[in-house]
């Protein structure tokens, strides 16, 4: 053979090598297209995905924070309802008849009295206190069976209406405020 048509075979066999190395490095760059397109897509549905749910979280969250306002809107206004309930009860017991008051406490004392106590009247409203009030009352704990010790105190209990029993160191309230 000539070495003119071994550099032919030579220039054949390096053209047709070259067109199998082009044609694999395409078909490898058709692949790396074709897969990093299909990670992009598979990103993209994750992304959609997670913001859907990340939306549908807010919502939720968004709809308790809601409800809860709104309960308590709700509470807010039970609370200013029952605190006006509250007022008018107060305003009607206090507004009673002087002697219907003074029943009331008598009976409070009553009740509540072991006999050797400390009557402090309340500041307010003390129309229905006179001076036999401790004498009434100390008749009614003996009677009752109890020791009929009740003393008056000289003070008068602040931002009160009925009297507060003082023994030990311990204080009863038989207040219309207690009472409510």
């Amino acid at each position: 053979m000539n070495a003119e048509a071994i550099l032919v075979k030579i220039e054949e066999d390096a053209k047709l090598s070259a067109e199998r190395i082009l044609s694999d490095a395409q078909a490898r760059a058709e692949a790396m297209k074709h897969a990093s397109r299909k990670k992009i897509e598979d990103m993209h549905k994750a992304t959609v995905s997670k913001a859907a749910e990340d939306s549908a979280e807010l919502e939720q969250r968004m709809l308790r924070m809601a409800g809860l306002d709104e309960r308590k809107l709700l509470l807010a206004r039970k609370r200013d309802l029952i605190e006006e309930a509250f007022t008018v009860a107060r305003e009607q017991v206090g507004g009673a008849p002087a002697a219907q008051k003074r029943q009331f406490f008598l009976a409070q004392v009553l009740k509540n009295a072991a006999g050797n106590e400390t009557v402090v009247v309340g500041e307010i409203r003390a129309d229905w206190f006179d001076s036999s009030f401790i004498e009434d009352a100390n008749r009614a704990l003996a009677t009752a069976g109890k020791n009929g010790g009740l003393t008056l105190a000289q003070e008068r209990a602040a931002g009160c209406e009925g009297v507060v029993l003082k023994a030990r160191g311990a204080e009863t309230h038989c207040t219309f405020e207690a009472i409510l």
